[in-house]
């Protein structure tokens, strides 16, 4: 995602330039709301899970005041508390209670557990990435080669 920002003016990662009204700036925002409701399921806290509609439509929301340096200080900040919850997890195997509101999204058969949630969050990583590659190449034609090149 870092990558994907570089260089971009705040117009530019807000824009949706694809058939999606995915941005950049919302795809940020999503991923930080997604680590947060995952760090909350397994920590057994989650007050997002009253209602799960209305807390994945605010997740992609992005403010008038939000900046690309506010997002990703915001989503850095949610990671590392996301990898010290799961760096503090003694059983990947535990059983996470899930609302039936997301469950019906998630749904795989079996009992969710500690390790589904995290596969699932390299899963919505993986798939937001190539999300941002496209947005990123649609706005002025930068590739994910190049950006990490210039980025690192």
């Amino acid at each position: 995602m870092r990558n994907a920002l570089s260089g971009l003016t705040e117009d530019q990662a807000r824009s949706a330039p694809s058939a999606s009204s995915m941005s950049l700036a919302s795809l940020v925002n999503h991923l930080v709301d997604g680590l947060v409701a995952t760090d909350g399921r397994i920590r057994g806290d989650n007050p997002r899970d009253a209602d799960p509609v209305a807390a994945w439509q605010a997740g992609w929301r992005v403010e008038e005041s939000e900046t690309v340096a506010d997002q990703l200080a915001r989503l850095d900040a949610e990671a590392e508390r996301f990898a010290a919850t799961v760096h503090g997890e003694a059983d990947l195997g535990r059983v996470v209670e899930i609302s039936p509101g997301v469950a019906q999204w998630l749904d795989q058969g079996e009992p969710f557990t500690v390790r589904f949630l995290i596969l699932h969050q390299i899963e919505e990583w993986a798939r937001h990435a190539g999300h941002a590659d496209i947005i990123r190449e649609s706005i002025d034609g930068a590739t994910a080669d190049v950006l990490a090149q210039r980025t690192s």
